[in-house]
């Protein structure tokens, strides 16, 4: 694996050494110039090349199901991860008697969903993840009646700690629960499949680890599912009509993952992420995957000879792209501060300060940022 050949592909290492991909990810060149096409081409015909637009919705759909192994009419275009994730909560009707798993660690986006349907009767119970850290001996014993579905994050948001999904997922089917999957800490990540994982819908935005724009993403839902979720919005492109007309006089949706997609697409941050999902697929996720996790053993390392205390998994355990430390006394808002001076993006989260490279850092960049942390 050559990692020259793509770096030209990103801009962003001009300027700064970025490691907040866990935030938002600097576009890469082809997926800035795919956006900058379709804004250029709208500007100067308007929708006169609309069934290129068509097809690129189509592009996306099969290569977001290439990357998870599904099919792409399991693919639903969301803008947004709490978007999927509400429609899935809103969606499967539950109520007095019911109950939802969730943890006390998580980020809000996986939480705000289910805390919604308190007015509805559900009850919302948490589990415990210390840091992040979701321990499977703990969390079995709570996937009991009355819970219902178990919403989990694929990775911690803070800390990196990779959930047990495949494991918990199982048991949870044995005895009836849904498992649903806040994946946008994982997605471009970790190689684990949808049939790997075991879940009934994943859910991640773009703008992070898949390397495309703010405002749209991808849920993934098995036709089981689907079959049970009732749409929560209802528009002129998620029902279906009689061919080329668009009177309609009966409510009948979509079965595909269209089902949940109610209005226009944004067609130019859907040519921004079929350019992204295309990146990703022609590097590999194996080689981002074994990338991304040389360059957390290389932080990790980095961060104990400094002194740092580190709250991200070992090298014993499953490892993302997410580290998270703590300078001897410094507060973390203030490194990430001082760490913006001197052209290193970082973010500082819960107390930490989160470290998260993707694959096109180098090891030589990560060295040299040693001798800057050193001197802060």
């Amino acid at each position: 694996f050559e990692i020259a050949q793509w770096l030209p592909l990103f801009p962003v290492r001009e300027s700064c050494l970025y490691l907040n991909h866990a935030a938002v990810a600097p576009l890469p060149q082809p997926v800035a110039e795919a956006m900058r096409a379709r804004i250029a081409e709208q500007e100067a015909v308007g929708s006169a090349n609309w069934r290129d637009w068509v097809e690129t919705e189509m592009s996306v759909r099969a290569l977001a199901a290439d990357l998870v192994a599904c099919r792409p009419e399991d693919v639903t275009l969301v803008r947004s991860t709490s978007e999927g994730l509400s429609l899935v909560a809103g969606g499967l009707g539950l109520g007095p008697g019911d109950a939802v798993l969730v943890s006390d660690e998580d980020f809000a986006a996986n939480v705000a969903p289910y805390l919604m349907l308190q007015r509805d009767g559900v009850e919302v119970r948490r589990f415990p993840a210390p840091d992040g850290k979701i321990v499977l001996d703990e969390v079995v014993p709570l996937l009991c009646p009355p819970v219902r579905v178990l919403g989990l994050s694929w990775v911690s948001f803070h800390t990196g700690w990779v959930a047990p999904v495949a494991e918990l997922a199982e048991v949870a089917h044995a005895r009836g629960i849904l498992v649903v999957l806040d994946a946008i800490q994982g997605l471009g990540v970790l190689p684990d499949t949808l049939p790997e994982l075991g879940v009934d819908a994943l859910v991640a935005d773009g703008h992070k680890w898949l390397l495309a724009p703010e405002g749209l993403g991808v849920m993934v839902t098995t036709p089981e599912l689907r079959q049970r979720l009732e749409p929560t919005l209802a528009g002129w492109l998620n029902v279906e009509r009689e061919e080329h007309s668009l009177f309609l006089s009966e409510l009948r949706f979509h079965r595909d993952g269209r089902r949940f997609e109610p209005g226009a697409t944004p067609t130019i941050l859907v040519a921004g992420l079929a350019a992204a999902l295309e990146l990703l697929l022609d590097v590999g996720l194996d080689e981002i995957h074994a990338r991304v996790t040389a360059h957390n053993r290389t932080l990790t390392r980095l961060l104990l000879e400094l002194g740092w205390q580190v709250g991200s998994p070992g090298p014993s355990n499953q490892l993302a792209g997410i580290i998270a430390g703590r300078h001897p006394f410094m507060p973390s808002h203030e490194v990430a501060k001082r760490l913006h001076q001197r052209q290193i993006e970082v973010t500082a989260r819960q107390g930490w300060v989160r470290f998260s490279p993707h694959f096109y850092a180098t090891a030589g960049e990560l060295e040299a940022l040693k001798v800057i942390l050193a001197k802060l």
